[in-house]
């Protein structure tokens, strides 16, 4: 555990601390009926559900300053802090058990479950606030990073990404919470995924990593490349090798040097077509080759721009390119069609 992990830990302490002190220890008629009204509980129910929430030493209370920013929103709906945590709790729990079909789903297909991107706006507008909604797994929580981005009207905006389970279970809080506020704005994030791994040369064009003769020659033996090794040579095959498209993608303006290629070669795939219109690189058994070109991407942010373009339709895989201009062989990158 970390310094800030520990410091953060405190904190929930000390929060939760304040927050019993501040509670009475006999339940109030007030306090039961406002939950009866808010939940819908009968009122034995409503007094057991706030005798256990004022007990549960494992709850994460919402800030002061997460309650200072709808605090007046929510009063007139009749919540007080209490309640509301509640609500924000309750919903996060149940939600999670009810959305966990998405991820399922993709794993029976075959498929990475998909992803988000969330603008940063109204009552969801800063990624504190989304972590005290409780909607995050703890490893989720800690992984959330802001993007900066521009939204449909060209103004500088910020995202985040989250998962398919998350993205239900902020929309069914944001439900529950009754906000005012225009429902959260989601974007499907569509990204190639990248995930090679640092033990096995998987995944690889044509091979099968679990045969024995795939397998890595010892422990200390790395394969090659890495995930994040930067520069890396990429192999295209399709409109990656058009130039113009490439310069699209980074973004480069009308005077920049151009773009360098080099002429290429790969085994263990072939070329087929999907949508009757679109290249897509499938494993093939044996030597059968494939030619294009090669490119050396030298930074993650470019390699992000060639994901986003190639969409969740393909994965990033290795590959040993031969260079036909001084027949070399190297080990490198390309986009495998997955569905």
């Amino acid at each position: 555990m970390s310094f800030l992990d520990i410091m953060d830990e405190l904190e929930s302490m000390a929060q939760f601390a304040t927050d019993r002190d501040a509670e009475p220890g006999e339940l109030d008629d007030t306090s039961i009926q406002r939950w009866q009204t808010l939940f819908g509980y009968s009122y034995p129910e409503a007094a057991e559900k706030l005798e256990a929430h004022r007990l549960d030493v494992c709850r994460n209370p919402i800030s002061q300053a997460h309650w200072d920013m709808v605090r007046l929103e929510k009063e007139a709906q009749g919540y007080d802090k209490e309640a509301y945590e509640h609500a924000c709790q309750a919903l996060a729990s149940d939600s999670q058990a009810r959305h966990e079909q998405p991820s399922a789903r993709a794993a029976s297909a075959g498929k990475a479950p998909s992803s988000y991107l969330l603008k940063m706006e109204g009552p969801l507008h800063d990624l504190d606030v989304i972590r005290a909604t409780g909607c995050l797994s703890d490893q989720d929580a800690g992984r959330l990073k802001l993007i900066a981005g521009t939204d449909d009207l060209g103004l500088p905006a910020n995202f985040c990404i989250l998962d398919e389970i998350t993205k239900h279970n902020l929309e069914a809080w944001f439900g529950a919470v009754r906000s005012t506020f225009a429902r959260p704005t989601f974007i499907r994030y569509s990204m190639a995924e990248k995930a090679l791994s640092s033990f096995s040369c998987h995944p690889t064009l044509g091979v099968d990593a679990t045969l024995p003769q795939n397998r890595l020659v010892s422990n200390s033996s790395l394969p090659s490349p890495m995930q994040d090794e930067y520069p890396v040579w990429y192999f295209f095959y399709g409109t990656l090798a058009d130039p113009a498209v490439l310069g699209r993608q980074f973004q480069r303006g009308e005077d920049a040097e151009p773009l360098t290629y080099r002429p290429a070669s790969i085994t263990g795939g072939t070329l087929t077509k999907w949508g009757a219109k679109y290249l897509a690189l499938v494993d093939a058994c044996g030597e059968s080759t494939v030619e294009g070109s090669a490119f050396l991407v030298h930074t993650r942010e470019q390699e992000d721009a060639l994901r986003g373009y190639e969409t969740d339709r393909y994965h990033v895989v290795r590959c040993k390119i031969r260079m036909l201009d001084d027949k070399t062989l190297i080990k490198g990158l390309t986009f495998r069609f997955s569905s």
